[in-house]
Formats: structure tokens, C-alpha cells, sequence
């Protein structure tokens, strides 16, 4: 097997070694597309609080080439879609239904997406890992794990309103990858949506996959903003946390999905919060409960993803492809690896 570590900010190597040995319940999968991520850019430039040096990558789709003892529902040749976590099902947030927020969601994570060849631990192949329908490229199938986080982000707006589940209209704060898989969401939900982004070719894309109406962040602000039932900031800035709790209507709900570093003050408006009685809301991971959606909405149709996948490149091409994302050409990018040829697969 083949595969690509990142060994420092910017650094990166590729390794041959044999194919790890299964433990029961474990399955070995043949990587067939990978995608690259924001978080895994983040972590290319700086690395990550929470995840060592070390093999990266965690989008992808491939078929199986070995199953340890113990698994049954797989076998070798399935083409597969999977997320690289999974909940312990024993710790205390798991036993209260907070799945997103098991103490242990990091253990065994399926990390090295960046290969020819990845392990999934069994509480992966337990929970979380589905056999790919014929008629879903292997590109489309490693949205599974970025759509997963968007249909918790959604279950927690759901949640925050029992009279009115679903919002009626919606402004959604950036237009990277994250802000338009949440468009897509709201586009198949029937939720009216306003995209706030910066960049002709974003908001044109934008507008491509069914936003109502896309307002330029760069433009100098009006004396009146339009305000939402719901407002999903994606930016990631203080800024941007701001601008979504003044977007909101009185009774609103706003999520904060674009997550800022841990000790970052944010001043808000505590009038508004308080007065207008808004929902502020945190959005982390997910549930198998949302990767069952995710994938019933990639499955059906319903998630047209297509539109995102900025580049197909060779595996190898990692370390160009990076250096595109930095330079922010591009939404996201598709690796297939060797000796496939590039295209869609």
C-alpha cells in the first residue's frame, strides 16, 4: 500500500508498506476516490489540536479487499462508502443520545485517505460504513463524511424549534464547500436561502444550486438587512458570528458551523440575544442517525454534489493540490489513485 503523511505545516511524504493485519470485525478498503477537505488544508498549514502528524485524509469511497473474521454484512468486492469515526456506544455522552460527543469518537479513526489502502476499525464497519449504490460514482460516495456533519448541523436546528422544526427562510454565511453542501440541504428541504459570500464565482455558484438570492459580503453593509428564521454562519470568522446573530428574526435560531479557536471572545449583541429571545447553537461531527441521512440523500439523488468537485487529479498531485487550495483556487478537489485513470470513476 501506498499512502501520503503529513510530517510538519507543509510537509509532505509519501510511504510503501504491506497492508496492515485485520483484527475481528475489521475490513480492508481499496481506496478508489478521495477528497480533499477544510479541515485537512487547515491541518497541512499549521496541523490540528486534536489529531497527530501522520497519514491524513478522511473522504473517500473504495471497495473492500479483505474482511477479518466477525464481519458478515461485507465481502470482498463491495464498493463501499464510509465516515471515519464512530461513537463507543458505553461512555456517558454516548448512553444520553450525544453520539457526536463520545468521549472516545476519536479513537480508531480511519485516517489515510491518501493512499491505495485504508482500515476501518469494526465499530466503523458496525455503524458506519454502507455498500455504495451502483449508480453513485466513487467522487460523489466520499461526500458521505462532509454531508454527515451538514444533516447534524440541520437535526440540531430542527431540534431548537418544536413548533417550527424546519425554518422557512434561511441565510447561510459563506460559500466554500461547507456554506454550499448546506445550500444543497436547504434547496431539497424546500427552506427559502440566502447565500452571503465574497467572489463573483461564488456567488455564482451559488446561485447555480438554487439560493433565492446571494448578497455580496464585500459590498459595504445596507442601512436594513433583510433577517431569517435561521441563519448557518460557514465562515468561521468573529466577523461572520456577528453578522449572523444581526441576521437573525426575533424568535430565530442561529449556528455557529464554522468553528473559531478555542479562548476566541466573540462580542455580541446580548440585547438582541436576549430580548429577541434568539437559539445560538454549536454544531460538532455527527450521529450514525446522520450518516444514514447523508447517505439516503446522496443515494436518492437529493444531494447534488457534482457541482463542487473543483479538479480530478492523480493521487500524487496531493502536494499541487494543496498548494491550489491555499492559493483558494478551487472548492474542493477529487484524488484518484493509481493506476486508475483521472476522470470520474
Amino acid at each position: 500500500m501506498t499512502f501520503a503523511t503529513l510530517d510538519g505545516p507543509r510537509t509532505l511524504s509519501w510511504h510503501e508498506q504491506p497492508p496492515p493485519a485485520l483484527a475481528p470485525g475489521e475490513v480492508l478498503v481499496r481506496i478508489r476516490a478521495a477528497l480533499t477537505c477544510g479541515t485537512d488544508l487547515k491541518t497541512y498549514r499549521r496541523g490540528h489540536p486534536k489529531l497527530a502528524y501522520g497519514p491524513f485524509g478522511h473522504e473517500a469511497a473504495g471497495d473492500i479487499e479483505a474482511v477479518a473474521a466477525g464481519v458478515t454484512e461485507f465481502s470482498p468486492g463491495d464498493a463501499v462508502m464510509w465516515v471515519q469515526t464512530a461513537p463507543c456506544g458505553a461512555c456517558e455522552a454516548c448512553r444520553h443520545g450525544n453520539e457526536n460527543l463520545c468521549e472516545h469518537i476519536f479513537d480508531d479513526i480511519a485516517l489515510g485517505a491518501y493512499g491505495t489502502h485504508l482500515r476501518l476499525a469494526e465499530k466503523i464497519v458496525r455503524q458506519n460504513l454502507y455498500r455504495k449504490p451502483a449508480h453513485l460514482s466513487y467522487i460523489e460516495a466520499a461526500f458521505l463524511e462532509p454531508l454527515a456533519c451538514i444533516t447534524h448541523g440541520w437535526a440540531v436546528l430542527r431540534r431548537a424549534n418544536a413548533t417550527q422544526p424546519m425554518p422557512r427562510s434561511i441565510a447561510i454565511i459563506g460559500a466554500g464547500t461547507i456554506g454550499l453542501l448546506h445550500l444543497i440541504y436547504a434547496v431539497q428541504a424546500g427552506v427559502h436561502a440566502t447565500v452571503f459570500a465574497r467572489g463573483a464565482a461564488r456567488l455564482d455558484i451559488a446561485m447555480r444550486l438554487g439560493a433565492d438570492a446571494v448578497v455580496d459580503a464585500a459590498a459595504p453593509a445596507r442601512e436594513t438587512e433583510p433577517q431569517f428564521d435561521a441563519v448557518i454562519e460557514c465562515a468561521g470568522t468573529p466577523d461572520a458570528w456577528r453578522q449572523a446573530i444581526a441576521l437573525a428574526s426575533p424568535g430565530g435560531r442561529v449556528l455557529f458551523f464554522g468553528g473559531l479557536p478555542s479562548g476566541t471572545d466573540v462580542p455580541v449583541d446580548a440585547g438582541r440575544i436576549h430580548y429577541d429571545e434568539l437559539a445560538c447553537l454549536g454544531s460538532f461531527h455527527f450521529t450514525p442517525a446522520d450518516v444514514r441521512e447523508a447517505r439516503d440523500l446522496l443515494a436518492g439523488g437529493a444531494a447534488n454534489v457534482r457541482p463542487l468537485i473543483s479538479g480530478i487529479e492523480a493521487l500524487r498531485s496531493l502536494p499541487e493540490v494543496f498548494e491550489r487550495l491555499d492559493n483558494r483556487e478551487g472548492f474542493k478537489y477529487a484524488l484518484v489513485p493509481e493506476p486508475a485513470p483521472v476522470g470520474w470513476v
